[in-house]
């Protein structure tokens, strides 16, 4: 288990129950983001979208800037917090 703000736990759940693994811990992840969970394989972002009810203060980004991690994820506006894959 993971210090992951409650938002995004459910997030954590469905990746861990498809089978997904941390790849690692960001702590700080970055100037805006004090929290970071990085799986080793892509988020199943439409999975995601079809069977959780995130909060509207969740919402998903991706970074394709080749200075930073290729990744996908999401990041909760309130905890500041983000959880992200390679994208695919």
């Amino acid at each position: 288990m993971t210090r992951l703000s409650s938002d995004l736990q459910p997030i954590y759940s469905l990746e861990i129950a498809r089978g997904n693994e941390v790849s690692h811990i960001e702590e700080p992840a970055g100037t805006t983001c004090p929290y970071a969970v990085v799986f080793k394989q892509p988020l199943a972002k439409a999975r995601i979208m079809a069977e959780l009810q995130l909060p509207a203060h969740v919402r998903f980004w991706e970074s394709r800037d080749p200075h930073y991690a290729i990744e996908a994820g999401f990041y909760s506006d309130v905890s500041r917090h983000s959880i992200a894959g390679p994208i695919e």
